[in-house]
């Protein structure tokens, strides 16, 4: 089968900069290695992923958002690509998929493949920290009535918010105790909601925006 090394985001990569060492503009083609002995033609993706014919010459495209402070991932043909096992879909004209915002140790797999683990270096980029109040940052994950458990809501901050991924490490991390006290203190914004599975007889405790004031 396919064999991949992980992907390390270096300074080879890096195109330009801005002054706080954030990267300005970056590009990577995953793509299709060509069979041995086979034409090289066409077969031109900064990084291949294997030669499977399910994979794309050019499948997938790895680039800094400058927006979102973070790397993200899409598509580039009308194949799909898996990140942490969550599907991200392409398309037609190969310009408009779906992107996922990439952490350093997020597994890709493209075509069902080997999967492919994506590393960023130990406090690089620099990464800005979102002005946001703890509150704020749990209402933007909890839209659409959605009921989430505490890892559930630390899980969606860090996918968004690339520079909470970056500054976590372990369940204590002081960022995760405060957005626990938040949960708890803020009542008025935040409701807590307790399932019950018959099947199992465990109970699991989420929580929703609350609607009720």
């Amino acid at each position: 089968g396919d064999t991949i090394p992980p992907f390390y985001i270096t300074d080879q990569y890096v195109r330009e900069c801005e002054d706080n060492g954030s990267p300005k503009r970056i590009e990577v083609i995953l793509g299709r290695s060509p069979q041995p002995g086979g034409p090289q033609q066409m077969f031109d993706a900064d990084f291949h992923i294997g030669n499977r014919m399910k994979i794309s010459k050019k499948h997938a495209m790895i680039y800094w958002s400058q927006e979102k402070q973070s790397f993200e991932i899409k598509s580039i043909c009308k194949n799909a690509v898996k990140v942490n096992g969550q599907t991200f879909n392409g398309s037609s004209d190969g310009l408009t998929g779906t992107p996922c915002t990439l952490t350093s140790q997020a597994c890709i797999q493209i075509a069902d493949g080997t999967p492919l683990y994506f590393l960023l270096p130990k406090g690089r980029p620099a990464m800005d920290k979102p002005k946001a109040t703890y509150e704020q940052l749990i209402t933007s994950v909890l839209d659409s009535g959605k009921e989430l458990t505490v890892s559930e809501i630390i899980q969606a901050i860090q996918q968004k918010y690339a520079y909470y991924s970056d500054e976590s490490i372990g369940e204590n991390h002081p960022w995760k105790q405060s957005l626990r006290t938040t949960l708890s203190i803020k009542t008025k914004a935040f409701r807590k909601v307790v399932k019950h599975d018959p099947t199992t007889q465990r109970k699991t405790t989420c929580w929703t925006i609350n609607t009720g004031g």
